[in-house]
């Protein structure tokens, strides 16, 4: 029961007011029944006073000696001493002295007043007796009179006594009720208010004290309980503004990513420093990406690749040099391939190795596939300009060997007869020296102009140097006796349309020059990387370099070292210690290898 009343605020106050109805009730039927029960109390005092009057009117009439009005005033007596009213209010009454006097007065009345009374009238007894004893009855009755006042009065101090008590307990339930409604109801709702109104302006902080069972309590409690998860959902959604505002910064970046991109790709020509600093600026905005790598498939061998640019950390596979990886679908955990290609032809791959607590988001691969597919047409782009010069450079030389062919060939061809019907006609030993020696100029002249129309006659039709160098080795070997080999150890490196044509002009120089003056019966053409050189050798088991040779082959070293030149390449010729003739051209190479 206390329990229940000290859960709830609603049956504390209906308990207060119902013990202030219930007092009141009390207060009320309690005068009710006081008044009732003190109902006639004041016309029993008048019916007792009226007997000292009847008394007093007795002894008027025996004096008088008035016989007949005498008896009247003793039955009338007789009657107000035996009302029921009176007889019923000291019968009702609690006072046993107002019982006893009634008695009394009754007996007295009947066994010696009313002697007294007939004795006065015979004479028999004197008149100072009589009214001794006649004032002695009527003190009886005052002082049943007083008696019957008295608890009339009784009656009225209980009830002002019960009305004085119920009026202190009400005051009390009163205070206590203010009290208890300042403690438990007013000053809960002013926390509640002010922490209301300072959640109002965003102080999700704030707690009310005021917690517990009853209705305020479970108020306190709820408002709580709401606060903290407002202030939740507040600093969850305070997280989800920053991650969505830092998450447009990263698009907006991306957008200016894929602008840049545009921009450097656009360029002409696209360098490796473009692509390297478009790796910087992928490897900034993917915040994840630990290493970025650029590599290109190689178009003479379709499973191998090499590194075209990179930023950050090496893949794994990389260190192994197991490029073929990158092609397929095998890949390690960390590291995932983006291709680069463009609608023909798929150009390599984007390398990606990311950190392996971050995963790449949907929008960022998306971003990614974007850049591969700008840098495939960008690649694209380049492969096709290249490949239009290097078509419109082979136009160009085979309108000049044609033009050659048609003049200045078909001039020598002629001085070369006429030479040799001279050499059939000649007389004496100085003629034929200089015959001889002409003959040979007009021959090597001869020799040089069609190997010079050979060379204009290469078509570099885009299967690379490699290709062009196995192409030159065969011709070579099936125009003579020379056993001439090849070791290319760089088959996958993407040299340039100038670096093609140079090397490939000094090999077939090297090697004409093997053919027509080494006297040797094996050759080698090498091609090998060193640190960050290319290298290339041809070299031969034969007689070595003579005076007359470099004579003869003037303009020929000074070609060659002209394309070296321009190769910016260090070109060497030189006899071997074993024998015969080594030349060694060097240049430092412009894209590093992978694999």
């Amino acid at each position: 029961m206390f329990k229940y009343i000290r859960d709830s605020l609603l049956l504390r106050a209906g308990l207060a007011m119902g013990l202030v109805t219930f007092l009141a009730v009390i207060g009320m039927v309690s005068a009710i029944y006081i008044a009732h029960s003190t109902h006639g109390e004041a016309g029993t005092v008048n019916l007792a006073g009226s007997l000292r009057m009847q008394s007093y009117r007795i002894t008027t009439a025996l004096e008088l000696n008035a016989g007949t009005k005498i008896n009247s005033l003793i039955k009338e007596f007789e009657q107000r001493l035996h009302n029921p009213i009176l007889s019923k209010a000291v019968e009702h009454s609690n006072r046993q002295s107002l019982q006893q006097a009634y008695v009394a007065i009754k007996d007295k009345w009947h066994s010696s007043i009313v002697k007294i009374i007939d004795n006065y009238t015979k004479d028999f007894i004197k008149s100072s007796v009589f009214h001794a004893q006649i004032n002695d009855f009527v003190a009886d009755i005052d002082h049943m009179v007083r008696l019957l006042e008295q608890d009339a009065e009784s009656s009225i101090h209980l009830l002002g006594l019960i009305q004085i008590f119920i009026l202190f307990l009400t005051l009390i339930i009163a205070i206590v009720t203010l009290y208890l409604l300042h403690t438990d109801v007013l000053h809960p709702l002013h926390e509640l208010l002010d922490s209301a109104e300072r959640a109002s302006h965003g102080d999700f902080t704030v707690r009310v004290a005021n917690v517990g069972t009853d209705e305020l309590g479970r108020l306190g409690l709820a408002f709580n309980h709401m606060a903290g998860e407002i202030s939740k959902m507040y600093d969850a959604l305070e997280e989800r503004v920053a991650n969505k505002t830092k998450e447009l910064t990263l698009r907006n970046s991306s957008l200016e990513l894929l602008y840049t991109a545009s921009q450097y790709l656009t360029k002409a020509p696209v360098s490796e420093n473009s692509y390297h600093e478009l790796l910087s600026k992928i490897s900034q905005i993917m915040l994840c990406c630990q290493g970025i790598s650029l590599c290109l498939i190689n178009d003479n061998d379709k499973d191998t690749i090499y590194k075209l640019a990179r930023v950050g950390s090496i893949p794994p596979m990389c260190n192994e040099e197991k490029c073929g990886m990158c092609l397929g679908d095998k890949l390690e955990s960390n590291t995932f391939s983006i291709p680069v290609s463009d609608q023909e032809q798929n150009y390599g791959v984007l390398l990606i190795q990311r950190d392996n607590n971050i995963k790449l988001e949907d929008w960022q691969v998306q971003v990614l596939e974007t850049l591969g597919r700008h840098i495939g047409l960008s690649i694209g782009v380049s492969r096709r300009i290249i490949q239009n010069r290097r078509l419109a450079l082979l136009d160009e030389r085979a309108v000049i060997a044609r033009e050659l062919h048609d003049s200045l060939a078909q001039s020598l061809s002629y001085l070369k007869i006429q030479v040799t019907r001279l050499f059939l006609l000649k007389d004496n030993n100085q003629v034929d020296e200089i015959l001889t020696e002409l003959k040979e100029g007009l021959d090597s002249a001869y020799r040089q102009l069609r190997e010079l129309l050979t060379t204009f006659r290469i078509q570099m039709d885009g299967c690379g140097l490699a290709s062009a160098l196995s192409e030159t080795v065969e011709e070579f070997n099936s125009r003579s006796k020379v056993e001439i080999t090849l070791d290319n150890q760089i088959k996958n490196y993407p040299f340039s349309v100038n670096e093609e044509i140079h090397i490939l002009q000094i090999v077939r120089e090297a090697l004409s020059n093997v053919l027509h003056h080494a006297d040797a019966n094996h050759a080698q053409v090498r091609i090998q990387q060193q640190d960050e050189n290319i290298i290339v050798i041809i070299e031969d088991n034969g007689i070595g370099i003579s005076q007359k040779v470099e004579r003869t082959h003037h303009y020929g070293f000074t070609i060659m070292h002209e394309r070296a030149n321009s190769l910016n390449a260090n070109l060497q010729i030189e006899n071997r210690d074993k024998g015969g003739t080594m030349v060694i051209l060097k240049f430092k190479q412009k894209v590093k290898r992978n694999g």
